[in-house]
């Protein structure tokens, strides 16, 4: 363990600069936007295009909460769409840059390292973006607050009710977050392990593929398997992540009625997760999961092999 967790310290240290900018920015952006005291800005609540006041016009506690979960859904988005640029190329790294020779001379086996590599850029990192984002957020949310209402109104919000609804959406978030990227196992490693045998045709290798299978295969096939299988994996990582059923039965129809609500948010996140723990419990995720691991045996196995 002591090992696996060095392997996955080496990550962090060769990539966090990338990691510190990539949360840095969405921090900026909205610090940027919260000197302006949000007057221009409003947060839909339903699906009717209802729209809640001005940013600067709703209770602190509300203030707060959106400003922290908007800069962590930028950070989110941002980190995501960082993991899949850098997969490609983190599966052929270690012998692009003749780095393997140096790590084979340690007592660390050919699955540790890419093990300690997946779980830190798939998952560990990600989730710790995020989480600085909901700290960092907090500054955020106490310049918007201080230009209009002064900092002793953010000072004395219930942060009782602050900090269990933010840790609350976190621990969904990292669930979901977790179960999206299992259930994307198979196209995530798999295209990582294409990528550590074809090198740059990787991905066109990957997408012709893909597409092969949904246009041809399918075709000859008595029921369609390719494009239904890579719809399921699609869907399911999305309700892991963003279950319309999360807030059923949340219903208001203001601020006041908004912010009454918000006790209840933790008890419907965590009915919310068992849900989505529930969908887990199918064939279909067993195969996503031998699908993921198939793509991890093909990484090992090149690096084995390399030279």
């Amino acid at each position: 363990m002591n090992k696996f967790i060095t392997l996955m310290q080496r990550e962090w240290l060769q990539h966090r600069m990338g990691w510190l900018v990539l949360t840095a920015l969405p921090l900026a952006l909205m610090l940027g936007l919260s000197l302006f005291d949000g007057k221009g800005l409003h947060i839909q609540v339903d699906g009717d295009g209802q729209s809640l006041p001005p940013m600067s016009q709703l209770p602190v506690l509300l203030q707060t909460l959106g400003w922290t979960f908007g800069t962590a859904a930028i950070t989110f988005v941002l980190a995501c769409l960082s993991v899949l640029a850098q997969l490609p190329g983190l599966a052929r790294r270690d012998m692009q840059d003749r780095s393997i020779e140096f790590w084979r001379s340690l007592p660390t086996s050919d699955v540790e390292s890419v093990g300690a590599t997946v779980l830190t850029h798939l998952l560990v990192l990600p989730c710790l973006a995020v989480g600085a984002a909901l700290l960092g957020a907090q500054v955020v949310a106490l310049v918007a607050v201080a230009t209009t209402q002064g900092p002793l109104a953010w000072l004395q919000q219930p942060w009782w009710l602050v900090l269990p609804v933010i840790a609350a959406v976190f621990a969904r978030l990292v669930l979901g977050f977790t179960l999206a990227v299992l259930w994307l196992s198979p196209m995530l490693l798999l295209t990582m392990a294409a990528s550590a045998w074809l090198k740059r045709w990787a991905v066109p290798v990957v997408v012709a593929a893909s597409i092969a299978g949904v246009q041809l295969v399918d075709r000859y096939l008595p029921v369609p398997m390719v494009k239904p299988a890579l719809a399921r994996m699609g869907n399911e990582a999305l309700n892991a992540l963003l279950s319309p059923r999360a807030l059923e039965g949340l219903h208001f129809e203001g601020p006041a009625r908004l912010a009454q609500a918000l006790p209840g948010l933790p008890g419907w996140l965590l009915a919310d997760a068992g849900r989505v723990l529930g969908h887990v419990v199918s064939p279909a995720f067993v195969l996503a999961l031998a699908g993921g691991a198939l793509g991890f045996a093909l990484m090992v196995w090149r690096r084995r092999r390399s030279d």
